[in-house]
């Protein structure tokens, strides 16, 4: 219909909505799809639509545009659980200074559709057909290769304490310093355990700054914190130690400190 020039509007009943990379409406079992509904507020949004609407610019609510305007609080780790982080549908976005403990290789990847859609790479979760393609169910086709995208978990620690996260592709790759394929291909298909320990081993102790996005999930009927990597940087020593020197300087001069020494300059955060 949209091809046709028709531009319906479209309700979604009972739909599911994630804010993962941005926003997106799935639709599940129940829900049900409705075009050009005839209610108030589809009809306003036509006459808008036929007014000016389509002559404005739309943005992409998939790609998370708004990480260059968000203020990343400056946190020790110790302080997420303290003071209630990511608690009660309250999301909060810090930074933290910490170093790799640790990370769990069992299960670092997943196979990812590689088709474009639109105007972005699907990278929803494909299955390997008995004829040896790969089944996209996003998609609904048959490929003959898939992508390798991280999904790593990490225990990360600094001098306050210690936390698990979760880093998904671009910062996993920066984190382990090779692609997912060619850990993946060493691990399963070359079956180098010493090379894949070597590779395991090279991270810990590495220091980055990671941009956290702390949210509460719910597993069951029980709550739990889980912070996700939204980007990690190698941490730059000059840097860092300007941003200490800045608050041993405050400190010093017994000046009011918001949130107890935990903000980052600005050029650091926007960096």
């Amino acid at each position: 219909m949209c091809d046709s020039g028709m531009c319906p509007v479209l309700a979604v009943k009972a739909g599911r909505l994630s804010d993962f990379n941005g926003k997106s409406v799935m639709t599940i079992s129940s829900s049900q799809l409705f075009i050009d509904p005839q209610f108030p507020e589809a009809q306003r949004l036509t006459k808008w639509f036929n007014r000016e609407g389509k002559n404005v610019a739309t943005p992409s609510i998939l790609r998370d545009n708004s990480m260059s305007g968000r203020t990343y609080v400056r946190k020790t780790l110790s302080q997420i659980k303290d003071e209630g982080l990511g608690r009660v549908e309250k999301l909060d976005w810090i930074t933290v200074s910490a170093f790799v403990w640790s990370v769990n290789i069992d299960n670092f990847c997943y196979t990812a559709c590689p088709l474009i859609v639109g105007d972005r790479q699907c990278k929803k979760k494909v299955t390997l057909n008995g004829d040896g393609m790969w089944h996209c169910e996003r998609c609904g086709e048959d490929i003959p290769e898939c992508d390798y995208r991280y999904l790593l978990q990490l225990q990360i620690r600094d001098h306050t304490g210690m936390t698990w996260v979760i880093a998904f592709h671009e910062a996993g790759e920066v984190i382990m310093g090779v692609s997912a394929k060619a850990l993946y291909m060493l691990k399963h298909e070359e079956q180098d355990d010493v090379e894949v320990h070597m590779v395991k081993n090279s991270i810990r102790f590495n220091q980055f700054l990671f941009r956290l996005k702390v949210k509460e999930e719910i597993y069951g009927d029980e709550g739990r914190v889980r912070p996700n990597v939204v980007k990690a940087e190698r941490l730059n020593f000059v840097d860092e130690c300007k941003y200490l020197f800045g608050l041993i300087g405050r400190l010093s001069r017994d000046e009011p400190q918001t949130n107890s020494a935990t903000i980052l300059q600005e050029e650091t955060v926007m960096r």
